[in-house]
This record gives structure tokens, C-alpha cells and sequence, in this order.
């Protein structure tokens, strides 16, 4: 029987590739090798945080850090077995969170002109991290979404939310962005939550050094007020 894993992010990368990642026995494991595609997430019915799924996987060889948790998986072993409530996803979560960004990734190598941070590529000891945030806002920002945090020392700004159900969302609501920004606003913005939160594969952009931009997964806030994003 394959391992039964708790799926905790799924979001959004350079189409047509998503990002998806689990935890299995308190270990997280990325579903890298082969990547994972909108296509084959559109096949099994959709995917989001809090599925519970049956997957044959285990460690890629030499992963390079931070990405640690990339992991390789059998596609044909792949099932849904269950979901938990937001409640339930966010109450496994809180278990094993942490109080900053500093302690899940150390200090940032640098800060772009928008104001997130940037870590040195090739060094830390996991990309995927979920973090206990005093306070989060979710706003849109031209194509994309931006999330400002304040954790237990530092306050975060213009860090892009890549989950991939809210963006396909805001895909679709290109003629209606009043509307959306009023959700996101409903939805993501408040006081205590658990964010997930990643380091991306490193890229050039703006002239920086080539880096591993943060950013926030997913966002949950406690108690839980996302209805329209599922």
C-alpha cells in the first residue's frame, strides 16, 4: 500500500507546471520527479491543501538546497482517499509551525526594491515551511497577488501568494477585479494565521544576483474564513 501523505501546498509555477508537497510521517516531500502539470491536476478532479492521498515516494537523489524536500513519485500509484476540513489541515499544521520566517530560513541574503527577501541559492536546510503570522493582508498587484506579514520579529512585504486555486480564480476575474480584490480582503486578511511558506527555485530578475525568492503559499487564518478559494 502506498504511504498515506497530507497535502500542504499546491501552487503555482512557470506553466504549465505546479508545484505540489505533502507530509508523510512528519517528513515533507515535494512531488518533483516527474513535475507535476495543470493537466494532470485538472485529471484527478483538482488538488488543494488539506487532501489526503495515497502516492508511492521517496527522496530525490542529491537535491539541491534549499529544496531539500524535492522528492521522487510513481504518477500511476497516485489516489485521493480523503479531505480535511480547514479546521483539521490547520490545526496539523499549527503542530510543527514556527514563529518567523528568520527561524524556518535563516536572515534574507537581500531585499528587492519591492521589499521581499531573497535567499542564497545552494545553502539552508528546507524550502517549505509553515509559519505562525501576528497579522497577513492579501491585495492584488497587477497580473499577480501580494501578501504583506508581520511575524514574531520582522514584518514582510510584497511577498506574491502563488496558490494555485486562488490565481486560475483571478485568471477568470479579469473583468470583475473589484470583486476579487473584496474577496481576498474577506478571505486573507486578518489577524493570526498559518501561512505556508516557500523559497522558489532560483531566477534573475531586476538586476539582483540570481536568488531564492520568498513566498507565501497558502494562507489560513485562524479561524478559518476561506469559502469562495476551494
Amino acid at each position: 500500500m502506498p504511504p498515506e501523505v497530507t497535502i500542504t501546498d499546491v501552487t503555482r509555477m512557470r506553466a504549465p507546471n505546479v508545484c505540489v508537497a505533502g507530509v508523510h510521517q512528519g517528513r515533507t516531500v515535494r512531488l518533483n520527479n516527474p513535475q507535476p502539470t495543470d493537466e494532470w491536476v485538472t485529471s484527478i478532479g483538482g488538488l488543494m491543501p488539506g487532501d489526503v492521498v495515497s502516492v508511492d515516494c521517496g527522496p530525490a537523489a542529491g537535491p539541491v538546497p534549499p529544496h531539500v524536500e524535492d522528492g521522487q513519485w510513481i504518477r500511476a500509484t497516485f489516489a485521493k482517499l480523503h479531505r480535511l476540513t480547514e479546521a483539521e489541515l490547520v490545526d496539523r499544521l499549527s503542530a510543527n509551525a514556527l514563529a518567523s520566517v528568520r527561524q524556518a530560513f535563516g536572515a534574507p541574503w537581500f531585499c528587492g526594491k519591492g521589499g521581499n527577501a531573497a535567499f542564497q541559492p545552494g545553502t539552508g536546510t528546507r524550502s517549505l515551511a509553515s509559519v505562525l503570522a501576528r497579522s497577513v493582508r492579501a491585495y492584488p498587484d497587477d497580473d499577480g497577488i501580494k501578501v504583506d506579514l508581520v511575524d514574531d520579529g520582522d514584518s514582510w512585504t510584497r511577498v506574491p501568494l502563488q496558490d494555485l486555486i486562488v490565481r486560475q480564480h483571478q485568471r477568470r476575474c479579469r473583468a470583475c477585479s473589484q470583486r476579487f480584490a473584496q474577496l481576498l480582503a474577506s478571505e486573507f486578511q486578518g489577524g493570526e494565521a498559518i501561512l505556508r511558506v516557500g523559497l522558489a527555485r532560483e531566477f534573475l530578475i531586476g538586476g539582483h544576483p540570481s536568488a531564492c525568492w520568498m513566498q507565501v503559499n497558502h494562507v489560513f487564518l485562524i479561524p478559518p474564513k476561506r469559502k469562495h478559494f476551494v
